[in-house]
C-alpha cells in the first residue's frame, strides 16, 4: 500500500520521505517545476480552452448570421451570382473581423482573471513566496494565517491556535481545530483533524502544511470535479442591448418586406423589389451591437489592467459609471501601512516589549529581514533595539495557546509557559483591555494624550494566575502618514459628484485625525458601538451626514453599506480581511487588495487593485462612464444610419421616384461601413468632462430620451442630405446611374461627418482635436480610398452600379455633407458643456 493513501496517519519523517520534502525548507524551485509537469496544474476543474475556432463555430451558428446567410442564397435566385457570392463573402469576413476582435478582448479578459485569481504562500528554497495557486505541488510547504483560502489538500505540521472553516466540504459550519498530530488510517474526513481541504478557510490562527494532492486529486475534486466552469451572467447593460437587438429585428423585418410591398403597388419591377428588401434586411438588422458590447467591456478591462485594477466579474465595468459612494478603509488603502512607533509608554519597557515581541505576527527570512504586519514589525525592530530577540524569548517562552483575533473586542490573546508559570498576554484595542485590566489612572491619562494627538495606539498586558484581571503593561502609539496622492484623489471623487467615506476599526480620535488629513470630513464620527444602538432608520439618516465611521466591526460595515443602498446610493466597497467578505459581497462593486487582501476578499470581490493604490480608483471611474457613453453613442450613430437608410427607401417609394441604391450599393455600403465606425467607438477616448459630471442614475433606460433624439436627428440630417442630392441630380440629369452614383457619394461622407461629430457628446470637436482619434481617422480614411477607387476602377464601378462624376461634384457633395452635419459641433458650442481638449 502506498504511504501517500492515508497521509493523516503518517508521522512527520515518513511524511517527508513519501513527498520527497523538508517540512522547514520546502520544496526547491526545480523539485517544484518537475512535480508541476507530472502533477498539473492544481485545478479541480479544466475549462473549455478559449480558441479563435470555437468562437467562430458559435458566431456562424448564431441565428442572425443563418438568416443573413439564408438571404444571401436566397438573393441567389433573382440577383446575379456574383452579387451572392459578393454577399456571402462579406458576410464571413465581416463574421471573421468581428471574431477576431472579441477573441482577442476574451483572450485579454482571461489573462487579466489569471493576475487576479487567488494565489498562496509557500516556502520554497527555505523562503516564503507568494505563488499561483494553480503552481502548487504535492509536497509544497503551505503558510497558514487567517484569512488565506487552502490551495490544496495539506498535511497540519505546525498550528498555533488553527481553526479552520470546512463547511464547503462537509457542511460543518462551524470552526474546526486543527493540530499536527497523525490520526488512524480509518478516520472518516471530518474527524482528520491533521488535514486542510481544499477550498477551506483559515478562521484563526496560523502554521503550516504540507500538500499531499492538489487538483482532481482532492476531495474537493473528487466531489466536484465533473462541473464546468460556467461563464460571466449577462450584466444589465448587455442584456439591454440584446433586448434592444430582439425589438430591432422585428422593427428591420417589417420595413424590410413594407417597401418592397409599396414598391410592387406602385409598379416597381417585383425581383428588384425582392432584392430590395432582401438587402435592406441585411443591412438594418443590428447584429453587431452584441459584439460591440463584449469588445467595449474587454477594452476595459485591458485599459484598467494597465492601472493596476484587474476585473474579476464584467458587471463591475459596467457599474463603475454609476457609483455614487465609496466606503474605504484606512490603513493601508489611505494611508501608506508603514507603520512607525511614534512614542510609547516608559512604566516598563522592557516587559512592555517583551510582551510585544512575543505576540508579534512575524516571521523571518533568510536574510534575516522581519516579514508580516507591519505594527508588529514595528514592535519587534523597537525591541531588538533594546537588546530583546524574538528568537531568544521563543526559546525561553512556550506557546500553549493562541486564541487568535477577537473581531468583536478587537483583541488578541494568548497563552504561554515560562518557566513553568503559565503567562496570559494580551494586546489590541485599549478601551477593551482596559475593561478587561486592573484601573491604572496614569495609564489612562496617557492614553487619553495619545487619542487627543491622533495616533493609532494599542494596548498590552498580562495576567499570571491567580490574579483575575489583566495588568497594564503599557502602550504603543504608531503613525500612519496619508499617502501623498490621496488627498488630490478625493478632490477628484467630490468633483465626479462621488462621496468617500472612511470605514475602520481604529479609534474614533484616530479615524477623525486621518480623514482630515485625506480631505474626508470629519465633523461627524459614528462608532460601532453607537451603530449598534440605532434602528435601521437612525441608521439610514445617519449615513447621510456621517463620512466617518469608527471602531466598527463586520457586522457594522455590511450594515453601513445596506443603508447606504437603501438610500439609492450605488455603492464600491474596499476590504482586505476575511471579515471583510459579507460586505464586499452585498456592495454593488466589491474591492480587494491585491497585496495586503486575503484570498477570501479577493474571492468575494468583483475587482483587484492589485498595487492596493485607492487613487486607481479614479481611473477605474473614468473608464466605466467611457464604456457606457461610448456604447450609447455607437447605438445613436448605428441607430441612426438604419433609420436613416429605411426613411430614404420609404420617401422615395411613397413619391413614386426610383430607389436611389441598388440592391448591391445597398449591401457593400452597409456592410462596410458600420461595423468598421462602430468599432472605432470602442476605443475612442473619453471626454475631458466626464470626471467632472454626476454619476449616471443606475436606474435610467439605456435608451433615453437623450439617444432616440440623437438617433432621428441624426437619421433626419442623413435622409435631407442624400435625398436632396438624389432629387436634384436625378430631376437635372434624368439619369438613375448618375442619380444613385451622387446618393451613394453623398451616403458616404455623411456617414463620416455623422460618426466624426457623435465622437464627442459635449465637448466640440475644436477642443477635443479632430482628428485625436487614430482608429476614426484610419476608418475615414479606409472610406476615401474606397470611394476613390469604385469611381475609378471601370470594373468596380461597373459592379457596383455607378457612373462616373467629376472630382468637382464630389467634393461639392463632401462638403454639403459636413455642413449639414455640422449643426451637431454647433449645439455643443452654444450648451456652453465645452472644456479643454484632451
Amino acid at each position: 500500500m502506498d504511504n501517500t493513501d492515508f497521509p493523516w496517519s503518517l508521522d512527520t519523517e515518513t511524511l517527508q520521505t513519501a513527498y520527497n520534502t523538508d517540512v522547514t525548507l520546502g520544496l526547491d524551485t526545480a523539485a517544484a517545476e518537475k512535480k508541476l509537469s507530472e502533477s498539473g496544474v492544481n485545478s479541480i476543474k479544466e475549462s473549455r480552452k478559449l480558441t479563435f475556432w470555437s468562437i467562430l463555430f458559435a458566431e456562424l451558428k448564431d441565428p442572425l448570421i443563418i438568416v443573413t446567410l439564408i438571404i444571401g442564397v436566397i438573393y441567389s435566385i433573382w440577383g446575379q451570382i456574383g452579387d451572392t457570392l459578393t454577399i456571402i463573402c462579406l458576410i464571413l469576413v465581416v463574421t471573421i473581423v468581428e471574431v477576431y476582435t472579441e477573441f482577442k478582448a476574451k483572450k485579454s479578459i482571461e489573462a487579466l482573471r489569471k493576475l487576479a485569481s487567488p494565489t498562496t504562500w509557500v516556502i520554497r528554497n527555505g523562503k516564503p513566496a507568494e505563488i499561483d495557486a494553480g503552481s502548487v505541488v504535492p509536497g509544497d510547504l503551505l503558510i497558514l494565517k487567517s484569512g488565506a483560502k487552502v490551495s490544496a489538500d495539506a498535511r497540519v505540521i505546525t498550528a498555533r491556535g488553527l481553526e479552520v472553516d470546512e463547511s464547503q466540504l462537509t457542511g460543518e459550519s462551524m470552526g474546526i481545530e486543527k493540530t499536527p498530530g497523525p490520526v488512524p488510517e480509518s478516520t472518516g474526513l471530518s474527524d482528520r483533524t491533521c488535514m486542510l481541504h481544499m477550498g477551506s478557510v483559515i478562521l484563526k490562527g496560523k502554521g503550516t502544511a504540507v500538500v499531499v494532492h492538489t487538483g482532481m486529486d482532492t476531495e474537493l475534486g473528487r466531489i466536484a470535479g465533473m462541473t464546468r466552469d460556467a461563464g460571466d451572467p449577462k450584466t444589465p447593460m448587455q442584456k439591454s442591448i440584446l433586448l434592444m437587438t430582439r425589438n430591432l429585428i422585428g422593427i428591420a423585418v417589417i420595413f424590410s418586406v413594407l417597401i418592397p410591398i409599396l414598391g410592387f403597388l406602385r409598379g416597381m419591377p417585383v425581383p428588384e423589389m425582392i432584392l430590395t428588401g432582401l438587402s435592406l434586411a441585411l443591412a438594418t438588422v443590428p447584429e453587431e451591437l452584441p459584439i460591440i458590447m463584449t469588445m467595449l467591456l474587454g477594452f476595459g478591462a485591458i485599459q484598467l489592467s494597465k492601472r493596476n485594477v484587474l476585473i474579476r466579474r464584467t458587471k463591475a465595468s459596467e457599474t463603475l459609471g454609476s457609483v455614487t459612494v465609496i466606503a474605504t478603509d484606512k490603513t493601508g488603502t489611505l494611508t501608506e501601512n508603514k507603520m512607525s512607533i511614534e512614542k510609547w509608554t516608559v512604566k516598563n519597557e522592557q516587559q512592555l516589549f517583551t510582551i510585544g515581541a512575543l505576540m508579534a505576527d512575524v516571521s523571518i527570512d533568510s536574510e534575516g529581514n522581519y516579514l508580516g504586519d507591519p505594527m508588529d514589525k514595528a514592535v519587534v525592530e523597537r525591541a531588538r533595539g533594546l537588546h530583546i530577540e524574538r528568537s531568544d524569548l521563543q526559546k525561553e517562552y512556550t506557546l500553549m495557546h493562541d486564541y487568535g483575533f477577537d473581531t468583536t473586542r478587537k483583541i488578541f490573546r494568548m497563552t504561554y509557559d515560562h518557566q513553568g508559570f503559565l503567562l496570559h498576554v494580551i494586546k489590541g484595542a485599549p478601551e477593551s483591555i482596559f475593561s478587561m485590566s486592573e484601573i491604572d489612572a496614569e495609564m489612562d491619562n496617557e492614553l487619553n494624550a495619545s487619542f487627543a494627538a491622533g495616533y493609532r495606539t494599542i494596548a498590552v498586558g498580562f495576567l499570571s494566575p491567580p490574579d483575575e484581571k489583566y495588568t497594564i503593561a503599557g502602550l504603543i502609539c504608531f503613525n500612519d502618514p496619508i499617502r501623498e496622492e490621496v488627498k488630490p484623489a478625493i478632490r477628484d471623487f467630490s468633483a465626479a459628484g462621488v462621496r468617500v467615506i472612511m470605514i475602520t476599526g481604529d479609534h474614533a480620535s484616530t479615524a477623525a485625525r486621518v480623514a482630515a488629513e485625506a480631505g474626508i470630513s470629519a465633523d461627524v464620527v459614528i462608532t460601532g458601538k453607537e451603530i449598534s444602538a440605532m434602528s435601521s432608520e437612525e441608521l439610514g439618516n445617519a449615513v447621510e451626514r456621517c463620512s466617518v465611521f469608527a471602531r466598527i466591526t463586520p457586522e457594522d460595515k455590511l450594515r453601513i453599506v445596506t443603508s447606504l443602498q437603501e438610500k439609492g446610493e450605488v455603492v464600491a466597497m474596499t476590504g482586505d480581511g476575511i471579515n471583510d467578505a459579507p460586505a464586499l459581497k452585498a456592495a454593488d462593486i466589491g474591492i480587494s487588495l491585491g497585496i495586503a487582501g486575503t484570498d477570501v476578499a479577493k474571492e468575494a470581490s468583483d475587482m483587484v487593485l492589485a498595487n492596493d493604490d485607492f487613487t486607481a480608483l479614479i481611473d477605474a471611474i473614468k473608464e466605466g462612464r467611457r464604456l457606457y457613453e461610448n456604447m450609447s453613442k455607437c447605438v445613436t450613430y448605428a441607430l441612426a444610419s438604419k433609420i436613416g437608410l429605411v426613411i430614404t427607401f420609404l420617401i422615395p417609394i411613397l413619391l413614386d421616384v426610383p430607389l436611389p441604391f441598388a440592391p448591391i450599393q445597398i449591401i457593400v455600403m452597409e456592410l462596410f461601413m458600420d461595423l468598421s465606425a462602430s468599432t472605432a467607438f470602442v476605443v475612442e477616448p473619453a471626454e475631458s468632462d466626464l470626471l467632472k459630471r454626476k454619476p449616471r442614475d443606475p436606474k435610467e433606460k439605456f435608451m433615453n430620451k437623450r439617444m432616440i433624439a440623437g438617433i432621428f436627428s441624426g437619421s433626419a440630417t442623413l435622409t435631407i442630405v442624400v435625398l436632396l442630392v438624389y432629387f436634384v441630380s436625378w430631376f437635372q440629369t434624368g439619369d438613375l446611374g448618375i442619380a444613385r452614383t451622387f446618393a451613394f457619394v453623398a451616403w458616404l461622407f455623411c456617414h463620416i461627418a455623422l460618426a466624426l461629430n457623435m465622437r464627442t457628446s459635449r465637448v466640440p470637436l475644436s477642443r477635443a482635436g479632430f482628428f485625436s482619434s487614430k482608429a476614426m481617422n484610419v476608418w475615414m480614411a479606409g472610406v476615401v480610398v474606397f470611394l476613390v477607387l469604385v469611381l475609378n476602377v471601370p470594373f468596380l464601378s461597373e459592379y457596383l452600379r455607378l457612373s462616373q462624376v467629376g472630382l468637382l461634384p464630389v467634393a461639392g457633395v463632401a462638403l454639403l455633407a459636413f455642413a449639414a452635419v455640422s449643426w451637431i459641433e454647433i449645439r455643443k458650442h452654444v450648451a456652453g458643456k465645452g472644456v479643454e481638449g484632451r
